[in-house]
């Protein structure tokens, strides 16, 4: 991970004063940043005599952490993504893509059962042919 001392050439509100106050609170990298209370780090910070400064090294820190990851998603948001980016293909027979939901969908394993003789070998090929066609 990532130390705050890379940052301070190109951020100057993170300066060596704020690496002593991280410092202090056993903070050395962005993950060790991450897995302390902001809220108890903005405490800490309004004790100091610089606390407006350091006030704003936390910001900016967060900052930088919320612009390299992908915006939050809900969970709502997550199962629309993902019904709406899915790919279906479809089997070629519309009673099996009607007990399929449509057909095979795309990151699903599906699994084709029965006793022998009873057309599991027929159906792989159907499917693939449906594919390749």
């Amino acid at each position: 991970m990532s130390s705050l001392k890379s940052l301070e050439s190109e951020y100057p509100i993170i300066d060596s004063n704020f690496h002593k106050f991280c410092a202090s609170h056993a903070i050395f990298t962005v993950e060790d940043f991450l897995l302390n209370d902001v809220y108890v780090l903005v405490a800490f910070a309004e004790c100091q005599s610089n606390s407006k400064e350091l006030k704003q090294g936390i910001t900016q820190v967060l900052s930088i952490i919320d612009s390299l990851h992908p915006p939050w998603m809900n969970g709502v948001d997550l199962l629309t993504d993902a019904q709406r980016n899915k790919q279906v293909l479809s089997t070629g027979c519309e009673g099996l893509d009607l007990l399929l939901g449509g057909g095979l969908h795309e990151g699903q394993l599906t699994e084709l059962v029965g006793p022998s003789s009873s057309g599991k070998t027929q159906v792989g090929y159907l499917l693939v042919m449906a594919d390749w066609l």
